[in-house]
């Protein structure tokens, strides 16, 4: 009895398919990026008559290409060539190789077959480190968590002075929360990071790389929209308060 729809597929064979969709990614990405330029001065709204995607748009579908050649080179670099993975169907889709354009660019992985060389069944996409290698890049995530808890410590010790509409004075408890969030994540990273042997080799699967952040940094305007979401109902509430504020003031003028 064969369990789901896994698809066997050579070490080898999934480096260079997985090659072939970055090359197609880095293609589009040039298409991108020189659609930036010409739109070099644009606002996020903005549209052109060659060109009715909105400036936001463009630039969010650029980090989202830049941010899957990302991953897929990463994915790409860490796949033993001479093992044999048995990938379902969402490991098929982190690797971009059932996408929805596949048709255009040969036959998808299922209808490769199976792979009769003798060689190890692996179960799943799952990339491999050195002990040494997860050290490092654990270490790097925890720098970037300690830096980020420093600077929204400092954030609750803005003046008024320093507000502008661009970058305004968040609430304490907004500041205080993620203070303590960045923190937190030191002290998992950094207990993780302590029981990881140098001298061993990792299989890990997508959840254990999401939960060491191993993989690459997310978008910046993704980053910017999870914030958001985190802030978004106390700065609100801090902007209402003042503008009622100012309203009193002004009611009170003679």
């Amino acid at each position: 009895m064969i369990q789901g729809l896994r698809i066997p597929i050579s070490g080898d064979e999934l480096i260079e398919r997985i090659k072939e969709r970055v090359e197609i990614h880095t293609a589009a990405l040039g298409a991108l990026d020189a659609r930036v330029r010409r739109r070099h001065g644009d606002l996020s709204f903005d549209c052109r008559a060659d060109d009715l995607q909105p400036f936001g748009e463009l630039q969010a579908e650029r980090a989202r290409c830049a941010a899957r050649i990302s991953t897929l080179t990463l994915l790409c670099d860490k796949i033993v060539s001479t093992g044999i993975y048995d990938l379902g169907t969402s490991d098929l889709r982190v690797a971009d190789l059932i996408p929805e354009d596949a048709g255009e660019h040969g036959e998808t992985a299922m209808e490769s077959g199976a792979d009769a060389r003798p060689r190890t069944t692996i179960d799943g996409l799952k990339l491999t480190f050195t002990g040494d290698e997860l050290r490092l890049r654990i270490g790097e995530r925890i720098a970037a968590h300690r830096r980020a808890a420093e600077r929204w410590a400092g954030e609750k010790t803005r003046t008024p002075e320093s507000e502008t509409d661009d970058d305004p004075i968040l609430p304490d408890h907004i500041c205080e929360n993620e203070a303590t969030r960045h923190a937190w994540r030191v002290e998992v990273l950094e207990f993780i990071r302590d029981h990881v042997e140098p001298a061993a080799a990792y299989r890990l699967h997508e959840a254990d790389m999401t939960f060491a952040e191993l993989l690459p940094s997310k978008p910046g305007w993704l980053e910017q929209e999870e914030y958001e979401e985190r802030t978004s109902v106390g700065l609100h509430l801090k902007q209402l308060a003042r503008r009622v504020g100012e309203m009193g003031r002004r009611v009170e003028v003679p």
